[in-house]
This record gives C-alpha cells, sequence and structure tokens, in this order.
C-alpha cells in the first residue's frame, strides 16, 4: 500500500446538519492508513469541530462572517491547500463548493476537486441574495470539477435541471450506524417519563433544527389536523432552535395552539435514544434530498411519516408512509403539505401498537440492507481513491 491520499474537506460550516453531521461519521471511520485527511471551515466554530479534532484530525477555520463575502478568505484557502498539497479536495455545500473550486485552481495544488451537493430543493426566496448568485456560479462552473457528488438521486436530478453539467456526476448516499441508533426500550420508557409522556400517549417526533426548508410552520399545521383525531397526542421537537423561548417556534405553536401538547428538547447529544422514544417521526422538509433524520428513526425501528422530499419515499419503504408528490412538492401550498402530512400521521397513528412495531421492524431492515454505514464509507472511499492525483 502506498502513502495515504491526502483530502482537503471544505465546508461553510461546522454546526449540526445533515452534511456537517456525515462528514464527522465519515472522517471517524476512513482508515488512517489510507487517507490524510484535513478540514477547513468557512465560519468560525461549530459544535463538531472539537469532535473533529478528538479523532486527530486537524481542523481550520477561515474566519469568514455569514452572508458576508469576503476574498480575503479565498488567499487563505489557496495557502492552505499550497501548504499541504492534497491530491483531492473535497467540498461541502453551496458556499464551500465554489470557494474550494476557485482555490484550488489558484493554489496551483494540482489536487482533483470533488463537490458535495447535499439538498434536491431550495426555496431561494427563502434565503439571502448570496445565496443564489452562489448557487447560479456554482451552476455555470460545474464543468470545472473532476467530479460532482450527489447525496440522492433526486438531489442529482433537481441540480441537472438548474443547469449542472458535471464532467462526472456520482451518486454516494449517506449511511447509518445500526449500532447506535436501534431500538432502546429502556431509554424510551426513561425519556417518555422524564418528558411527562404516558407509556401508551401516541408520541409524535420532528428532528430538526429550525430552518425554513425543514417545514416547521408545515407540521405545526398538520399536527393540529391530527391532534382532532388523536387528542392525546404529544409533540415533541428536537434540533437546533427548538427549545423554549426560541421565537420562530414559540409563534408557530401559538397560532396553532399547540404549546401545551409540545415537549421542546433544543438540540440533544442523546438523539438516537430520542428517536426510541417516539411511536413515529413526521418528515415535513420541503427539500432534502436524503433525510438523515427517515434514516435514523428507521434503524430505531420507528415508522416515518413523510412528505415526498429528496429520497425519502425510497428510504421510507415498507417502514412508513409518504404522502403524493402533489401535496409534497415546491407546487404545492402550505396548506396541501400539511394536509399530505396529516394524512400520512394519521396512517401510522391508526395502526395498532403491534402493528406499528412491524412496521417498524421493516424500516430498519430495509435501511440496514440499504444504507448500512461500513458500506457507505467505503464507496465514499472508493471516490477518492478514484480521484487520486500525485501533487503538483
Amino acid at each position: 500500500m502506498g502513502a495515504p491520499i491526502k483530502i482537503m474537506h471544505v465546508i461553510t460550516g461546522l454546526n449540526l446538519g445533515g452534511a456537517e453531521t456525515w462528514l464527522t461519521r465519515l472522517l471517524l471511520r476512513l482508515p488512517a492508513e489510507r487517507f490524510d485527511c484535513r478540514v477547513v471551515s468557512l465560519l468560525d466554530g461549530g459544535v463538531l469541530a472539537e469532535a473533529i479534532r478528538s479523532m486527530g484530525v486537524p481542523v481550520r477555520s477561515l474566519g469568514m462572517g455569514r452572508g458576508l463575502p469576503d476574498p480575503r478568505g479565498l488567499w487563505r484557502l489557496a495557502r492552505m491547500l499550497r501548504d499541504f498539497r492534497p491530491q483531492v479536495v473535497q467540498t461541502w455545500l453551496y458556499h464551500a463548493d465554489l470557494l474550494g473550486l476557485l482555490a484550488a485552481r489558484l493554489s496551483g495544488c494540482g489536487a482533483a476537486v470533488s463537490w458535495g451537493l447535499r439538498c434536491a430543493y431550495m426555496d431561494l426566496a427563502r434565503y439571502g441574495p448570496g445565496t443564489r448568485l452562489t448557487l447560479k456560479a456554482c451552476a455555470a462552473l460545474s464543468p470545472w470539477p473532476e467530479a460532482v457528488t450527489a447525496n440522492s438521486q433526486a438531489g442529482a436530478a433537481h441540480h441537472a435541471a438548474l443547469g449542472y453539467r458535471p464532467r462526472r456526476l456520482v451518486v454516494l448516499e449517506n449511511g447509518v450506524d445500526g449500532q447506535r441508533f436501534r431500538p432502546d426500550a429502556e431509554a424510551r420508557a426513561r425519556l417518555r417519563q422524564e418528558w411527562g409522556v404516558a407509556r401508551d400517549a401516541p408520541l409524535v417526533g420532528l428532528v430538526a433544527r429550525v430552518d425554513p426548508m425543514k417545514g416547521h410552520a408545515v407540521f405545526c399545521l398538520a399536527a393540529k389536523q391530527v391532534l382532532r383525531k388523536h387528542p392525546d397526542a404529544r409533540l415533541l421537537f428536537c434540533g437546533e432552535g427548538t427549545e423554549p423561548g426560541q421565537e420562530r417556534l414559540d409563534l408557530l405553536l401559538a397560532r396553532a395552539g399547540l404549546a401545551g401538547a409540545s415537549v421542546r428538547l433544543g438540540r440533544r447529544e442523546d438523539v438516537a435514544q430520542v428517536y426510541a422514544a417516539l411511536d413515529v417521526l413526521a418528515l415535513p422538509s420541503l427539500g432534502e434530498g436524503f433525510p438523515n433524520a427517515v434514516l435514523e428513526a428507521l434503524s430505531c425501528g420507528v415508522p416515518c411519516a413523510c412528505l415526498d422530499a429528496g429520497d425519502a419515499r425510497v428510504m421510507c419503504g415498507p417502514g412508513g408512509l409518504v404522502a403524493p408528490g402533489a401535496l409534497s412538492g415546491p407546487g404545492a401550498s402550505e396548506a396541501d403539505r400539511a394536509g399530505g402530512l396529516a394524512e400520512a400521521l394519521e396512517g401510522v397513528l391508526g395502526l395498532s401498537p403491534a402493528e406499528r412495531a412491524c412496521m417498524g421492524a421493516l424500516g430498519r431492515a430495509n435501511v440496514l440492507e440499504r444504507y448500512g454505514l461500513d458500506r457507505a464509507v467505503e464507496r465514499w472511499a472508493a471516490h477518492f481513491e478514484s480521484l487520486r492525483r500525485d501533487p503538483a
């Protein structure tokens, strides 16, 4: 075996999110004897930065501000690339895609650049002009990188429709650790008691940070409908921005009259146990490519009720119900999406506990077969090895 492949991962930030979490899991599993990795974050800080450093992977920041273009970041990144001389530059998310490509070319390091697409749809009206301009620039420059990766078939198709014309497009789905994300009866009983949720009360969860594309408003409208048929149901919110006192979620819950039925956790380190306490996970997202929450909940044996976002239908398989595409996509109204999600939630909650357990068990078997962590990591390893170049 030759020297390890030197890889520079460039990512927008290192707070909790799908791309950030998957990068962390990937770095933990990539064999050190085959890959020498470093990480550069465009933004300062992030809760995952120390977790990555604890693996022995160096992490540096360009110190850029969110929404504030800073050309000095381009020069700093180019200098880091000249110093490290990686064979592969893997970028994650639009801003890092653009900056990483330009810096790699500017540095003259000779690395192969691989972009990382992580969504299947974004309502750009909900984001600033910087994101819209970055996406347009990426579409125009998409033939430049040696490869473009997407974490879902839906994401690959969506970006082709946006004008992406990569030389090489590779779909590399995330994987799930079935040992960490598993059914856990003890955690279920303990946490439900901690939250004041009765053992037999239906517990519906939304595990996502508060973000325009995650669909918290749709979920609240759907939950209002669900509570009419299942008045004893409780609603659980987990993720950054969901803790009590967060104004955006406070307002949504007040408008829907859901405050008294809600459990609000904020960001949690024991998310696998949180999933295990649920009866059903909701996915109200507008445009995720590969919704990790669905993968993780199913691995915990928890059925899912989803909008037809990204690859959710394929991921769910026998482990849940998915609303029709006409009630899920960007052309649907908020009321239509809420109605579709409510119907899926009611379908799962209308099952007996034994039937829900069977649905969850089928879902777990399906995702472990299709998306096992070791297989996913090896697919990524093979991708990096296919891009290997000798330093310039």
